[in-house]
């Protein structure tokens, strides 16, 4: 995941990113199953409708990128796959709790990379780390969720979206503004 060079802050641009956007079942199978072994970490627990696994951070872009991002991701050519939610974690520097797939398919490592490089001529600039994929469930956490891995939550996935990321004092909210099919 990689980011552009920083704007300055303007009505005009945006903060863009490309993400797989969790359906309404695998949310309601998490919120039911999971969540609650993230209520230790005592941090903020994302709402609900925030949650997804990002793909591609493109940051603070001008206006007029958003159709250049738009009109390369037309180009992605992936196939659907499956995502096994079952491993929890937490990353002490940027203070998160999250839930991730044990093993990430060879479609995911495809559509990931397929995509980083298609929207590199928008000014998308790939990090050299490698993509480790999870749904933030906790910010702010002060230690780990109570276990490392849950009962799988399987989640088909048939498409990827270009997202809007806005900051409020409550925190920073998503907005899907397009949508692809695999």
């Amino acid at each position: 995941m990689g980011y552009k060079e920083q704007l300055p802050s303007s009505d005009q641009s945006k903060r863009l990113f490309f993400a797989l956007w969790l359906d309404d079942n695998v949310v309601q199978k998490i919120n039911q199953h999971v969540l609650k072994y993230f209520f230790d970490c005592q941090g903020r627990i994302l709402e609900k409708n925030n949650w997804h696994i990002t793909l591609a951070y493109f940051g603070a872009a001008a206006a007029n990128t958003q159709d250049c991002l738009e009109e390369q991701a037309e180009k992605i050519k992936s196939q659907p796959f499956e995502l096994n939610l079952s491993t929890c974690g937490f990353w002490h520097r940027p203070k998160v709790a999250w839930l991730a797939p044990i093993e990430i398919p060879a479609a995911f490592k495809q559509l990931t990379h397929e995509l980083q490089n298609v929207i590199q001529p928008c000014g998308f600039k790939p990090e050299i780390r490698e993509h480790q994929p999870h749904i933030t469930l906790v910010r702010k956490a002060k230690q780990e969720p109570a276990i490392s891995e849950v009962e799988p939550v399987n989640w088909q996935v048939k498409q990827f979206c270009l997202a809007e990321s806005k900051t409020y004092p409550g925190g920073a909210q998503y907005k899907v503004l397009k949508s692809w099919d695999l």
